[in-house]
């Protein structure tokens, strides 16, 4: 590893499994200590036992990121255990599957609240950390799903498009404080979240087709997200803000 984020701290919230794991271990790799938030207890205790294996440094706390007291209560925890951040990546997220006339009204608003709301919460108490400390990065976790339309789930490709929007003003509010904001929009990516989402179609073979069909160049992995993360939490993107960046295997070029 290049240590390309050496000497910095990072948060990641939802990163007991999939994607959000796959980047707490690689950017422990890269030299951050990583604060991993997230519901699940012990998956999320695994994450860190793993970097402390390889010699990284890792925090997990337990934490509902649609409740602001205990998203104080996990912040306050990586403060005080592994220092003021540098770098938020707002990962959590669910994926609520129905079409407008199918979902409930309790299923949209559940979407908005992990997706986009979260944003918020988290956000808003990180912020002045990163005032205090000259500046930093946060990005937030949209999908091709907020450029590419899905009739399976329109609720969740509403709020990857608000993730765009909001990302780009506080792009522009916090630019001037060095604060860096961007959002990352993968493709389909081979993760569990993926695979539960198959599971609730009638014929997951065929949506599964049919989604790799879209992709030219396949369904992805967590790994190639992760990577592009570390991109846009590094001082290499230092002059990138307000960017969504499309790392979705070719599928808004169809």
């Amino acid at each position: 590893m290049t240590q390309r984020l050496s000497g910095k701290v990072a948060i990641i919230t939802g990163a007991a499994r999939g994607i959000g794991a796959t980047c707490a271990e690689i950017f422990a790799r890269e030299g951050a200590a990583v604060g991993i938030l997230d519901t699940n207890e012990t998956r999320g205790a695994a994450v860190a036992a793993k970097i402390a294996s390889e010699g990284g440094q890792a925090l997990f706390s337990r934490c509902d990121v649609t409740n602001a007291g205990e998203i104080d209560s996990a912040i306050q925890q990586v403060v005080s255990a592994l220092g003021s951040p540098n770098v938020l990546f707002n990962n959590a997220g669910i994926a609520v599957v129905g079409g407008v006339e199918e979902l409930s009204e309790e299923g949209w608003d559940r979407q908005f609240a992990v997706n986009v709301k979260s944003i918020f919460l988290v956000s808003r108490r990180v912020i002045p950390l990163m005032r205090e400390a000259g500046g930093g990065s946060i990005i937030n976790m949209a999908s091709e799903s907020a450029f590419v339309g899905f009739p399976m789930h329109p609720a969740y490709c509403a709020s990857k498009a608000a993730v765009v929007h909001l990302t780009r003003s506080m792009a522009i509010r916090y630019a001037p404080e060095r604060i860096r904001v961007n959002s990352l929009c993968p493709g389909t990516i081979d993760t569990e979240l993926y695979q539960e989402f198959l599971a609730q179609q009638a014929d997951p073979e065929a949506v599964n087709a049919e989604i790799l069909r879209l992709h030219p160049l396949g369904i992805g992995q967590p790994e190639d997200i992760a990577w592009a993360a570390v991109y846009m939490a590094s001082d290499e993107s230092r002059y990138m803000t307000g960017t969504p960046l499309m790392v979705e295997g070719g599928i808004t070029a169809m």
